[in-house]
């Protein structure tokens, strides 16, 4: 029987072990090109962008929150989206906030939190909707309840996001969202 690899390197006596594996490797990278070129879906270089509307909602927020809030302003979630703005300012609603308290006779009633607000705050950016992900910026998703910390020019706050939605789309909205709720301006005085 005769060996694989003889005394001077050869394959089967007949060819070198070098050339054996130059040879693997140009089919190999022939294989990976055809692969690339002809049997891979290729992708869409421009994605359609829809406007995107969704709610933020501020529990217990303090008095220099609700003031540093404005309609208008970006809102940024810099550990997220890169310094990017992740939309812009269109709504405000402000309601005293309620905490639990217990009462003299141990009932648990809600009762006013003093100096501290509730707050729903409507946003609208430009992003993408894909199988049901909403992206701003092609980065920034979307995840409505998750809790996240937001900043304006102003203040730094936490918030969960709610509803999200989208306006003159043809995207269909995600499984279990939910239009926007209508919320009445704060007047730029202070609070409703």
């Amino acid at each position: 029987m005769k060996k694989i690899i003889d005394e001077h390197g050869r394959v089967f006596g007949k060819v070198s072990i070098i050339d054996f594996f130059v040879v693997l490797i140009v089919l190999i990278i022939g294989a990976a090109l055809y692969v690339k070129f002809n049997v891979l879906e290729v992708t869409s270089v421009t994605a359609k962008t829809d406007t995107i509307t969704y709610t933020i909602n501020i529990y217990g927020a303090r008095q220099f929150t609700v003031d540093g809030l404005k309609v208008g302003d970006a809102l940024f979630d810099k550990t997220s989206s890169g310094g990017n703005a992740v939309g812009t300012i269109t709504d405000i609603k402000v309601t005293a906030s309620k905490q639990p308290s217990q009462t003299l006779d141990g009932k648990i009633v809600m009762g006013n939190y003093e100096g501290h607000y509730d707050l729903v705050v409507t946003l609208t950016a430009n992003g993408t909707v894909s199988d049901g992900r909403y992206l701003i910026n092609k980065t920034y998703e979307l995840n409505t309840n998750s809790i996240r910390i937001f900043n304006t020019k102003y203040c730094t706050f936490e918030a969960s996001i709610g509803p999200i939605a989208t306006i003159n789309s043809s995207a269909a909205p995600a499984q279990g969202a939910t239009p926007v709720p209508s919320a009445t301006p704060v007047p730029s005085g202070g609070i409703s």
